[in-house]
């Protein structure tokens, strides 16, 4: 061999280093670049984000793309893509069965087309949405039982070669352990969620049962009450009429001796017969306060005492107005605003105008100034009929918010509610298929909205 042929041999192998040691410092860049950025930046953004950036620096790559084959292994996902129109896309791409052998090809073997418009076997999926695409590189990573593919384009064809396949196929054994990091993460965070769910669940139940707990406490305990209140309310009703003939005893006895009156003013009579009637009035009001609250307890534990009949919502809550605005109109407004005729529903019409006489007054109990206002819309949509009462009150805090439809709970001084209120109600309108919700609340005030469902006229015809 001469001198000539040996210097040209020699640099054939120089030149064949050279390329391989560009491969490796491609490679090494890559897995360096990618470890800072998984350690720096890994928990605070998606790894393909700066995966994709390596790979168009190294191999200047115009669209890039993470597929995952799913579990029926007739169809891809797209979890992240270069392009925002892919990025975006909600579903997979499905496909029949005679047509999936390409699809399968990507997840198993990597992959260079160096013309798809020359490669049958270019997945017709990525044919459709990638019609720019001139050249491909293909590269599968298989994490546990799962199956992903890098994906690279370019507008030009013959762009990918035989070595940058081998870069990238090197480097995906790289990334396919930072990307099993992450996808025992988000096994971990649904793990995690699962476990908050079922505490949720669990106490929901006990809460559940607490509930059930106080309705059965509560229907004993109004049981027990309802019969020696009533005598106390009877008694002190018949104690009333007896104070009354016993005044007009002392008066028609004071025109027959007057001289009575200088020892009835000596004992002090007057004043006791007036304290009397005062306490005997007192009495009674607690009394009637003891019954009302039994009265919510039983209804409280049986919603469905009574029995149901066609009402029209409009005329009851016309009625109810009337009876609200007797202690409403000193300090509010009410109005009622419709653009309905009539308003039907199966029902009971004492439960149902106990349920907005409820809404009203918490309406008006949220008015702390003197230029309140509560309106009531009744409005149609289909089958409902939907109830809202807005207020222009002082609204419902956020540490209260998640109780207010619990049982006994009240924001009210003691003595003026028994927390029942939103309880009952809800449970009345629960028990006529219907729904009540708060809608909205702000310092500004609060809206509580009722659904139920209207009766189908048509059908009654």
């Amino acid at each position: 061999m001469s001198q000539s042929e040996k210097q040209q041999e020699l640099l054939l192998q120089l030149k064949v280093e050279n390329q391989q040691l560009l491969k490796f410092k491609k490679l090494n860049n890559l897995m360096r670049d990618t470890l800072e950025t998984f350690t720096a930046k890994g928990r605070q953004q998606s790894p393909f984000t700066s995966l994709f950036a390596l790979l168009h620096q190294e191999l200047q790559a115009d669209e890039q793309l993470i597929i995952a084959l799913n579990d029926d292994e007739t169809s891809f996902s797209i979890l992240d893509a270069t392009a925002p129109g892919l990025k975006n896309l909600a579903a997979p791409f499905l496909h029949t069965q005679n047509k999936t052998k390409s699809e399968q090809h990507i997840f198993s073997q990597s992959t260079v087309f160096f013309d798809l418009a020359l490669s049958p076997k270019w997945p017709a999926a990525f044919r459709s949405m990638l019609p720019k695409a001139k050249s491909a590189l293909i590269q599968p990573i298989r994490i546990g039982q799962h199956h992903y593919a890098i994906v690279l384009l370019s507008d030009q064809p013959k762009t990918f070669t035989i070595e940058a396949k081998i870069v990238v196929a090197s480097y995906s054994n790289f990334i396919a352990s930072f990307l099993s990091l992450f996808e025992n993460q988000r096994l971990a965070a649904e793990r995690d969620q699962l476990f908050a769910q079922q505490k949720r669940i669990e106490q929901s139940m006990v809460q559940q049962d607490k509930l059930a707990a106080i309705g059965q406490l509560a229907a004993g305990v109004a049981h027990e009450l309802n019969n020696p209140l009533g005598f106390v309310y009877s008694n002190l009703n018949t104690l009333q009429v007896y104070m009354q003939t016993v005044q007009r005893f002392i008066h028609s006895a004071y025109s027959i001796a007057p001289e009575l009156k200088d020892i009835a003013a000596a004992t002090n009579l007057n004043y006791i017969l007036e304290d009397s009637f005062e306490l005997i009035e007192e009495s009674l009001d607690g009394a009637r306060r003891s019954r009302d609250i039994i009265n919510n307890l039983r209804t409280f534990s049986h919603p469905d005492d009574t029995s149901a009949s066609k009402v029209d919502l409009l005329e009851l809550l016309e009625s109810t107005i009337r009876i609200a605005n007797t202690q409403i109109k000193r300090h509010a407004t009410l109005t009622l605003s419709k653009d309905i005729d009539s308003a039907l529903v199966n029902g009971n019409a004492t439960q149902l105008s106990q349920v907005l006489l409820n809404l009203i007054n918490n309406a008006y109990h949220a008015i702390k100034h003197k230029q309140g206002l509560i309106v009531i819309s009744v409005t149609q949509l289909g089958r409902w009929l939907t109830l809202k009462i807005t207020d222009n009150g002082c609204g419902i805090e956020d540490s209260v918010l998640p109780h207010i439809f619990e049982p006994f709970f009240t924001t009210k001084d003691v003595g003026l509610g028994t927390g029942l209120g939103l309880s009952i109600s809800r449970a009345i309108v629960e028990q006529h298929n219907g729904c009540l919700a708060l809608e909205h609340t702000s310092p500004n005030g609060s809206v509580f909205v009722v659904s139920l469902p209207a009766v189908d006229t048509r059908i009654d015809d």
